[in-house]
């Protein structure tokens, strides 16, 4: 159950038998069926999720009703509405399971005793704040920078899964596009790789 955390935190940070019995301690396994909000809007954030198994959709309403995806979270990340998290006030978006999924759970609380313990934990958490920050960049420019097809090209290129387990509609709202926009892109670039 946290062979896929511990993994991830080795690549930030050595970790020793001890080190290893704390984050089992702090990180709370937590199976959910497909479709359960984990974060609502209007909810204060005070849990930070790792996908062990599963997809996870964080996503906001606008005015038009219509649902934009901001991140789809897959095995091996974290998940979280973070803003609300960080800041301590009310969520403006929806952390739901797209799939059923396998998580563990750590509070505001335990994340803060964690970085309290030592030196390390800070520079895992700055370390990881980081990759996140520059994936969010290139996120961001992906969006202004490529066409719809590069960004779902690049998309099926970087995680393959994460298309196979998400429906059509999140994944097009992902990438900033139309459902039948991406349905024309998936049609294409299957002729494409059928000549």
């Amino acid at each position: 159950m946290y062979s896929n955390l511990l993994h991830l935190l080795s690549n930030f940070v050595s970790l020793n038998n001890d080190d290893i019995q704390f984050i089992q301690t702090l990180f709370i396994p937590l199976s959910v069926k497909k479709d359960t909000v984990l974060i609502n809007n209007g909810e204060v954030s005070d849990r930070v999720f790792f996908v062990n198994s599963g997809y996870l959709r964080y996503y906001r309403t606008v005015d038009t009703g219509e649902e934009q995806t901001i991140h789809l979270s897959s095995p091996g990340e974290f998940a979280a509405a973070f803003c609300s998290f960080v800041t301590g006030t009310k969520s403006e978006e929806i952390l739901h399971a797209v799939t059923d999924s396998d998580l563990l759970c750590i509070t505001k609380t335990d994340l803060e005793k964690l970085y309290a313990s030592e030196i390390k934990w800070q520079i895992f958490g700055r370390r990881l704040m980081e990759s996140l920050l520059l994936e969010k960049e290139k996120r961001i420019i992906s969006q202004i920078s490529l066409s719809a097809s590069d960004r779902y090209a690049r998309l099926l290129e970087t995680n393959p899964a994460l298309i196979q387990n998400v429906p059509i509609q999140y994944l097009a709202s992902f990438i900033g596009i139309q459902p039948e926009s991406l349905s024309r892109i998936r049609k294409q670039i299957f002729l494409t790789n059928v000549k």
